[in-house]
């Protein structure tokens, strides 16, 4: 689990890859374990998930996040009529992106660590 914190709004979780991949998105080393989005980074990070965003609506289909057969147990994907959804990268990136904006108005960083 990976956590995103700024100082005036809650800390988010996102699963390893869920993160990486937002990190990645905003330019970030998904690799790192631990990072700061600066305040001056902030408007080309929020900027950069918004494309992102963007970019996966045009398509017209969801990527598939590989990251949602992490909290899959096998059992589950074997039974009958068992579903796997995908999590579009705008849901996915909501509480970020929200993280991201009360920081950028409260004039703060955000730092992410395990």
């Amino acid at each position: 689990m990976i956590k995103f914190t700024a100082h005036s709004s809650a800390p988010i979780q996102y699963l390893n890859a869920d993160a990486k991949r937002l990190l990645n998105i905003m330019g970030k080393d998904g690799d790192s374990v631990q990072g700061i989005i600066t305040q001056e980074q902030l408007p080309a990070a929020l900027h950069a998930l918004e494309q992102a965003i963007s970019q996966e609506q045009a398509q017209g289909t969801p990527a598939q996040e590989h990251a949602s057969t992490e909290h899959t147990s096998a059992n589950e994907a074997d039974e009958p009529g068992a579903q796997t959804t995908s999590v579009t990268l705008k849901q996915r990136a909501q509480p970020l992106l929200q993280l991201l904006r009360t920081a950028q108005q409260n004039d703060e960083y955000v730092v992410w660590g395990d």
